[in-house]
């Protein structure tokens, strides 16, 4: 229905026109490919390889809740149901199609064509209220002086022609930016070679399952008597019900068979390629085209999820665009949007979203309603969300109060009480707080590096099961044994490709938190990634070595025992399916959390690291706790023998002796420079604070957050009236001659020496993390004297100089 032309079409055009079906494709009715067959948008869909890849993503779009938004002032969004345009995108697109059948058509415009039309009808005050879809291979797009012109060819053989504003495009890939490509065209003889094959075989089956072949006769027949022999030979033998008769030569005739068997052409294996091809066009997992030859119930779930990432958002973003310049005006556009409800299926799991989630909610950076915007979810009333917290105690900054000190723990195990020193006893509050948040970011990364570890697994898992049945099938073991050390070498590659973005991604995660704990500038240097990458390779080492160990071992239990070697198999895939990634994720997530700590403290001129236990420690790790070593120095030295703490265990509640119970000792191959010292182990190594080396107080104290400098001279160190100040302004005035009116050049002193002198650790408090600097101040009075400056470094981030005096017990002039 064109209910917007512009009249008859007789224009000049001083610019190229740009059509999505050029006269040569219309007159041969479509393109010829290399196959023989001809292929086009239409006859592309008799390939059911094709149909299918089309009718998948079309009906995945269509699928989808289209609702129009308002924006809230604020922040969110509403459903904006008294727009003109709801209606169109979520129930009815016009009179005769529901908006599921119109976006079903355009999607698969295109997939076929890359380009979707659709004329926008709009009432007199210029709102849209219906969208009619418009075929693309009757469409061609001209640019005059005016801009874009769509000129559309009628079923009566007319023509009708409408400007931009009254057609919304789609398009795909293009090379201009006005047409887009046909993938069709672009991958004609992909396609052809399915239509040709399909063919192939329907003709073959059609010739009773026998290739042609030539009747020879020795003499020479009349073209009547040999178009009546091939008819009478065709009417006998044509057709499976005709298949496999017997045929009698007369007068010295032979049969000469011509052509290639089916099996000797590759024709199931090519089929089977072909499908693959024509998913690869489109962007669809085989599995969803029926191809299920490489799939397993695990992986289909992994492209499943791929196929919603990286097939479907992309043209899910492309619609939103074009509907937001088509369908809305620039004014509207600043209030409402269209966007596809995708929920779930988009964003994937949702644990793993929520635990990265906490990650930001306990390090202060995300807040509820940031973190319901992201889950697309309005804001919480009365700003209840916009609060931040901080990651020590998880209240509101403004409220913190002090963590209370625990002079004991106690733990009931197994009817017994089990007692050690508090950590917070042990450790200074920042200590702990730093080992906390890195492990918030640890945990956070388990599941991730759970899933990675299952893929490798996985893989090993089919293509080692597949040998093993092939290989113990036929009594070949030394055939297997040989084979899975080359499977292993070429696995190697695929881990380090799978795993290198988890180790990358949680060293970024764990420098940042690392540096800023220090002082230091986040981002991964070129010798951290170097590092990380080296620890991959490693680690790789490590997973391969361990699979190799775990299989042959269940082999030679297996031989021992009588049992079959192929399910002995399955069943250390099934134990390590079920429990080897959880493992993994522990251990990699301590160790390489620690590892890349270290060398974070290392960049960052720290010299000493503190052992810090959490959660349920063992008794090893408790002897470890507190525990303070050079940054290059190990926690426990190889060979060292290291003697777990005593476990105190009270035989009743009535007072009886207590017995003391001790654990065997470790004896550990390797030195222990940060944890984990055992399997399980959860512990975290901070910075000593108070013996960071050659470290200026610009890497602690960032004079960009110092915001009471001038503030707290006049009203304190440098305020006569002031009753515990007035000292302080004394001798500022005595030794440097600054007071209340002239102190702008001390200001300037203080802002310098923050970048010339370092800092030095004094403890934590309620309020934040507290630094001295001493520093040589030039008054007025043209002498030096050594002026002590106190920091606290807050809980919101903020800097406050507590106090500044001249220090009289350090010669104040010099």
């Amino acid at each position: 229905m064109i209910k917007t032309r512009i009249g008859p079409i007789n224009i000049t055009f001083n610019k190229r026109s740009i059509s999505t079906n050029t006269f040569s494709d219309w007159l041969m009715n479509g393109n010829r490919a290399a196959s023989g067959v001809t292929v086009n948008e239409n006859t592309a869909l008799t390939s059911t390889a094709v149909f299918s890849a089309v009718d998948i993503l079309s009906r995945t779009l269509a699928s989808l809740p289209l609702p129009v938004y308002r924006r809230l002032q604020g922040g969110g969004k509403e459903k904006a149901i008294d727009h003109p345009l709801y209606p169109v995108l979520h129930d009815l697109a016009n009179p005769e199609m529901t908006s599921f059948e119109f976006r079903q058509a355009l999607m698969g415009h295109l997939c076929l064509w890359g380009n979707a039309y659709a004329e926008i009808e709009r009432n007199n005050a210029g709102q849209v209220i219906a969208l009619w879809p418009l075929r693309p291979d009757r469409m061609t797009v001209k640019r005059d002086n005016q801009g874009l012109l769509y000129i559309y060819q009628l079923p009566s053989g007319g023509q009708a022609g409408l400007r931009a504003p009254n057609i919304m495009h789609i398009r795909g890939l293009s090379s201009d930016g006005i047409i887009g490509y046909s993938p069709i065209k672009m991958a004609k003889e992909a396609i052809g070679l399915a239509l040709a094959t399909e063919e192939f075989g329907a003709r073959f089956f059609g010739n009773g399952s026998n290739p042609g072949g030539v009747l020879q006769h020795p003499g020479k027949l009349s073209e009547g008597a040999a178009e009546r022999l091939k008819k009478s030979w065709e009417d006998m033998h044509q057709g499976l019900s005709q298949s496999h008769r017997v045929a009698i030569l007369e007068e010295g005739m032979t049969w000469q068979q011509v052509g290639i068997p089916p099996e000797d052409a590759q024709f199931l294996e090519t089929r089977k390629f072909q499908v693959s091809e024509i998913a690869r066009i489109f962007h669809v997992p085989p599995h969803m085209l029926g191809d299920l030859e490489r799939a397993t119930f695990s992986n289909i779930e992994e492209q499943s999820i791929e196929f919603v990432v990286h097939t479907m958002r992309p043209w899910l973003v492309c619609w939103e665009q074009t509907m937001k310049r088509d369908l809305f005006t620039p004014a509207e556009g600043q209030i409402y949007f269209a966007e596809f409800l995708v929920d779930g299926l988009l964003r994937g799991d949702i644990q793993s979203r929520y635990q990265a989630y906490a990650i930001g909610r306990q390090n202060g950076w995300l807040s509820a309603d940031d973190i319901r915007e992201l889950e697309n979810m309005n804001p919480l009333p009365d700003s209840q969300g916009k609060v931040y917290l901080i990651p020590l105690n998880m209240v509101p900054a403004d409220t913190v109060t002090q963590q209370s000190q625990q002079t004991q723990s106690q733990e009931q195990v197994e009817g017994r009480s089990v007692t050690w020193q508090s950590e917070n006893e042990i450790n200074p509050l920042y200590a702990v707080r730093a080992a906390n948040i890195r492990k918030s970011i640890s945990n956070s990364y388990k599941r991730i590096f759970a899933d990675a570890a299952l893929r490798c697994i996985k893989r090993e898992e089919a293509d080692i099961m597949r040998q093993a049945r092939k290989a113990f099938g036929s009594r070949n073991d030394a055939l297997f044994d040989s084979w899975l050390s080359d499977f292993y070498d070429g696995h190697k590659q695929f881990i380090t490709d799978v795993m290198t973005p988890v180790f990358v991604s949680y060293g970024e995660a764990t420098q940042a938190a690392a540096a800023e704990e220090v002082g230091g500038k986040v981002g991964v240097s070129s010798d951290l990634r170097k590092f990380i990458d080296d620890y991959t390779a490693v680690y790789v080492l490590r997973h391969v070595g361990k699979s190799i160990a775990g299989i042959r071992k269940a082999l030679e239990d297996a031989i021992s025992a009588g049992q079959d070697r192929t399910e002995a198999l399955q069943n250390v895939f099934d134990d390590w399916r079920a429990n080897r990634p959880q493992l993994i994720a522990q251990e990699e997530a301590v160790r390489a959390g620690n590892a890349f700590t270290l060398e974070t403290y290392k960049e960052n001129g720290v010299t000493k690291v503190r052992w810090v236990n959490t959660g349920d420690t063992c008794p090893y790790c408790r002897k470890l706790n507190g525990k303070v070593v050079g940054i290059n120095k190990p926690y426990i030295a190889k060979g060292e023998v290291f003697e777990a703490e005593d476990e105190e265990v009270n035989g009743n509640l009535t007072g009886e002796q207590r017995t003391k119970k001790k654990r065997p000792p470790l004896t550990l191959g390797h030195d222990v420079k940060h944890p984990p010292a055992h399997e399980g182990c959860d512990c975290y190594i901070t910075a000593e604070r108070e013996n960071i080396a050659n470290n200026t107080a610009n890497s602690i104290i960032n004079k960009e957050k110092v915001y009471n400098v001038e503030q707290k001279l006049k009203s304190y160190s440098l305020n006569m009236s002031h009753p515990s100040g007035k000292n302080k302004a004394i001798a500022f005035e005595r030794a440097l001659g600054y007071n209340i009116s002239n102190y702008q050049t001390l200001i300037e002193q203080i802002y310098q020496g923050i970048d010339q002198y370092p800092a030095v650790y004094k403890g934590t408090d309620q309020y934040g993390d507290k630094y001295e600097i001493v520093m040589d101040i030039t008054g007025n009075n043209g002498k030096t004297a050594k002026v002590k400056t106190a920091w606290r470094i807050e809980n919101d981030g903020k800097i406050r100089m507590v106090s500044a005096y001249v220090d009289k017990t350090k010669n104040q002039t010099v």
